[in-house]
């Protein structure tokens, strides 16, 4: 056969192996160091988390052509009894005067430029709220208006905010990560007095951050990975050279991956990153069932070469069949909705497969210089603890298939009424742990001034334009009704902004009673000094908005709200030729989450097909294919309950955690069937051969799982809840897939097959 042909092959020539698979290894090197000095290839874009396509994202990006976008705002809080003070003042001004003279910045307002409104002697002042006053005056007035309060200062007046907006166009992480550090750096080299702690947060701040944990992850776990994977491999083979050969040759596959990805442009994304540390935890599975059946092979007959091309012939349909179904799991998310969730589907099944070939290359002619010596003897010629263990299994699933059988199938009945209780939720705080800093300034925003997610109601006249007084005496009723909702802390408005305006110049807490009279009170106040108006109705009045400012409660709340307020303000304009939309990336996200149930649901469907069809054509055995279905479908279910336990939601950052679940779940289940299948066709009974399978295949299946699912655990230590709830997430997984595989397929195999 090919197969055993190309094997022998390795062997043969191994010297002239090894130069072409390290000159492979030097040019994909190469080709990610070349990539490297560019900047980091990682971008992380909240907007594409959750959806990047459809009507509603087309709409509000032509909202923003008018209004400009929301999410380009480093935000510096100033924070403590000292903000009242000189040293406050000082303090304020030597933050702004430092984030101005930053050349990527377009414009910063706090305290000192913010204006606030007021009239004096008949007329109307549009004056920054410290310009003559003291710093603690200052403060009472901000408190004091219905603009600044919530926006720049907090209603006990101990806190305020620079909102620091960044050059639009810098969109990469690679461009505007350093931006964000020189300004986070320059900030916090101002000197505070005491009783005074300065805060960063806002989007481009997160984004920035959340890049930075995961390039520290990445530096991190590799590393500890290989090195634990190292000594417990050796340990468990007992040989050193055996031992390090699979993961040799995964880390070289690992570098091959990268260079292919990198070569062909690809931006890691926030899920993306994962995919070095996941080829190799999971290429390092094949690795080791290749090794211990080359050490079966070699003990037959002590002939490197031919046991070689046997393992070669023997492996390759079994480790291709697990690499193709873990990438068909990653590639099945290409059906989401989401760009993020599509790319990191598509770079993990690219760098599953590529390492596929690499792991079936290298470690052949790794093994080809290991003197055979140094193999040692297969676990079936070392009677001791191991094989009474397999046998142990074997005796209790023969005995009581029936009994085995009822009690996996009622664990996961079980499991599955526990994780029954999860929801789909999203926010922006699911990336962070609660003790982290960010989560603490993200709380302290929402708890002391106006919260961090943005949604607009936006009002577009198709008649007329919307200065006639009952128009605006509708958006200030909308604008009032939207209060209603707790997650909402401040908002502004076309209305209220006239309001304002009437109530300084009169004294009268109304909106004006004529368009005219709305129309000469904006001149005025135009004429008076620099008003925010740009933020909320365009120049021919024809567009406007109000804009809020919300806690980040979660999807599930954002969901209901934006229902809630597209009916009241359906409502409130009813009969009126104005064109209404609820929207926000916050509220667009929620809605996304809901979508990504839909995907995930469409995703399980279309690779468990997959996977049952290339198995039955593989093993040329529909029976065998259908039995290995129920125990890759219980690991989910356990997947699921540890998510209720965990207390979490079901997140962007854990929702791909399931098919990828899949695609290593059956891993276990395909070694242990082509090995069942490999003892049949060799005409052994089939209760022989289910003792064989155990004693052969038994031996990998829990050294892989125990590898994985401490590789995974590594993940779980992370301080991104992504990388986090993915490692825990991905552990149960394989404990609960070693145990279906170990005790319900045998069960099902045994009540499903009978001897001729």
């Amino acid at each position: 056969m090919i197969r055993e042909r190309f094997g022998r092959l390795l062997v043969r020539q191994r010297w002239a192996a090894l130069a072409v698979l390290l000159a492979i290894t030097a040019l994909a090197g190469l080709g990610i160091g070349q990539r490297l000095q560019q900047g980091a290839p990682v971008d992380f874009t909240p907007q594409a988390i959750f959806i990047d396509s459809g009507p509603m994202i087309q709409r509000l990006r032509e909202i923003e052509q008018t209004f400009g976008r929301e999410d380009n705002d480093l935000l510096l809080l100033l924070d403590g009894p000292a903000l009242a003070t000189d040293g406050g003042e000082q303090a304020l001004r030597a933050l702004h005067a430092a984030m101005e003279a930053d050349p990527a910045v377009t414009e910063v307002s706090s305290l000192l430029d913010t204006p606030l409104v007021r009239a004096e002697d008949g007329l109307l002042l549009v004056e920054p709220a410290l310009e003559g006053r003291e710093m603690a005056d200052a403060l009472a007035a901000a408190a004091s208006d219905p603009y600044l309060s919530g926006l720049m200062v907090s209603r006990d007046q101990q806190t305020t905010a620079l909102r620091v907006r960044v050059d639009p166009s810098l969109v990469q992480v690679a461009e505007l990560s350093p931006v964000i550090h020189r300004l986070t750096d320059a900030a916090h080299a101002v000197a505070l007095p005491e009783g005074l702690a300065l805060r960063a947060t806002g989007v481009p701040f997160v984004r920035t951050e959340v890049v930075d944990m995961m390039i520290a992850d990445e530096f991190f776990f590799i590393p500890i990975t290989a090195l634990m994977f190292a000594i417990t491999i050796c340990l468990l083979f007992r040989r050193l050279l055996l031992g390090l050969g699979p993961l040799v040759a995964v880390l070289g596959a690992v570098v091959w991956s990268m260079g292919a990805l990198l070569a062909a442009g690809t931006v890691l994304n926030i899920l993306s990153i994962l995919v070095p540390v996941l080829v190799l935890v999971i290429g390092v599975a094949d690795g080791i069932h290749l090794v211990g059946r080359y050490r079966e092979e070699l003990s037959t007959d002590g002939d490197p070469e031919a046991a070689m091309g046997r393992t070669i012939r023997h492996m390759t349909v079994a480790c291709f069949l697990t690499t193709f179904t873990t990438a068909a799991g990653f590639a099945s998310l290409l059906v989401a909705d989401t760009r993020v969730i599509r790319d990191f589907g598509t770079h993990s099944a690219v760098a599953v497969m590529i390492t596929f070939f690499g792991v079936m290359v290298i470690l052949p002619v790794w093994l080809a210089f290991v003197p055979t010596s140094r193999v040692g003897a297969p676990p079936t010629e070392r009677p001791g603890v191991e094989q009474r263990f397999f046998s142990g299994i074997d005796a209790l699933v023969a005995r009581r298939p029936v009994a085995v059988l009822l009690a996996c199938l009622a664990l996961t009945a079980v499991a599955g009424g526990i994780g029954s209780n999860v929801r789909p939720n999203s926010s922006i705080l699911e990336l962070y742990p609660k003790n982290h800093p960010t989560f603490d300034a993200i709380k302290r925003t929402e708890t002391q001034l106006s919260g961090v997610v943005p949604i607009f109601i936006h009002v577009e006249a198709t008649e007329g334009d919307l200065l006639e007084p009952d128009r605006l005496a509708k958006m200030a009723e909308l604008e009032a009704a939207l209060h209603e909702w707790e997650l909402i802390r401040w908002s502004t408005s076309l209305s209220g902004t006239v309001q304002r305006i009437h109530t300084a110049l009169t004294g009268e807490e109304t909106l004006p009673t004529s368009r005219e009279a709305v129309a000469q009170e904006l001149l005025v106040a135009e004429m008076s000094g620099e008003l925010p108006l740009g933020q909320v109705t365009n120049e021919a009045h024809t567009q406007s908005r109000i804009l809020a400012l919300c806690a980040d409660a979660g999807g599930r709340e954002f969901v209901k709200m934006h229902a809630d307020i597209e009916a009241r303000a359906a409502e409130i304009f009813a009969g009126d030729s104005l064109r209404i939309d609820v929207t926000g990336d916050g509220l667009i996200a929620s809605l996304g989450v809901q979508n990504l149930i839909g995907d995930l649901l469409a995703s399980v469907g279309l690779v468990f097909l997959v996977i049952l069809a290339v198995m039955g054509a593989m093993l040329r055995d529909v029976k065998l294919a259908f039995l290995s279905a129920l125990p890759n479908l219980a690991p989910l279910l356990f997947t699921l309950a540890a998510l209720h336990v965990m207390g979490a939601d079901l997140q962007t950052s854990n929702i791909v955690s399931f098919t990828v679940a899949i695609g290593l779940a059956v891993d276990d289940t395909i070694h242990f069937l082509v090995r069942y299948r490999q003892e049949r066709d060799a005409g052994r009974p089939h209760k022989d051969a289910i003792r064989r399978t155990f004693l052969g295949a038994g031996h990998a299946i829990i050294l892989t799982s125990l590898l994985l699912v401490a590789g995974f655990g590594l993940l779980a230590t992370s301080n991104l809840t992504t990388t986090r709830h993915f490692g825990i997430l991905s552990s149960v997984t394989m404990v609960a897939a070693v145990l279906a595989d170990l005790f319900l397929l045998p069960a099902l195999l045994n009540l499903a097959v009978r001897d001729e």
